[in-house]
């Protein structure tokens, strides 16, 4: 796994697939101008030269969006070789897929972990609804059962009780919100410290509360298809 402590503000120099030269520019040569290849292993945060740190300045990557997005533009490239035209064909792909995940904070949360070699964790119910959780999927079967038998005082009853639900589980997801944010905050004190493993505990919280999340997110949607 990536000591995330170590990561800078920037990208390491690449080497041109063209001519060879070191150039600071991840995109195009500094020498001969040439559009780069896509790597393999590219990550979206060093393709807008930024660190791995999840308190962005979202205005900022909206403008670098916009910029990357009229250089890779694939009129630019009408001339250019077959490679150089499939490089801005797959550069403007990649900075879609990236922007999308970055402008996003749970989103960018996630890839964050993947990239820290985090897989995704099982969707798991948080300890303190377990009990509820049992009686919502319990008065789940109970609607689903109502209205395949025809009896639509049980299934209006069960409806409603559901309904009422709903607003205490988008209340719970709204915090677990604030408390993956509040993650971000350590996260990135974490990368600009040398203490310890304060990254890892980070990121451990992360990816807890977005199983929790990922939890709750299917049982609102499974009630709401349902009533």
């Amino acid at each position: 796994m990536t000591d995330a402590r170590a990561e800078t503000t920037g990208h390491s120099p690449i080497l041109c697939a063209y001519c060879a030269a070191r150039s600071a520019d991840p995109h195009a040569c500094s020498e001969c101008g040439r559009i780069q290849p896509v790597a393999a292993d590219a990550d979206y945060f060093a393709f807008f030269g930024l660190p791995r740190k999840l308190l962005l300045d979202e205005a900022a990557l909206e403008k670098s969006f916009y910029s990357l997005s009229r250089r890779f533009h694939p009129d630019y490239f009408m001339t250019a070789t077959d490679r150089e035209r499939q490089a801005s064909l797959d550069r403007s792909s990649l900075l879609n897929d990236a922007y999308r995940t970055l402008r996003d904070p749970i989103r960018r949360a996630q890839y964050l972990l993947s990239l820290e070699g985090y897989k995704e964790a099982e969707k798991k119910a948080p300890p303190d609804l377990l009990e509820e959780v049992f009686d919502l999927n319990m008065q789940l079967e109970e609607m689903k059962a109502a209205k395949k038998m025809g009896d639509e005082d049980e299934a209006a009853e069960a409806r409603s009780s559901l309904e009422d639900a709903l607003a205490g589980l988008e209340r719970k997801l709204d915090e677990i919100d604030q408390r993956i944010y509040a993650q971000f905050d350590s996260w990135d004190l974490a990368v600009a410290s040398i203490a310890g493993d304060e990254h890892r505990k980070a990121l451990d919280r992360m990816s807890e509360l977005l199983s929790h999340r990922s939890y709750i997110r299917n049982l609102v949607r499974d009630i709401r298809e349902e009533i």
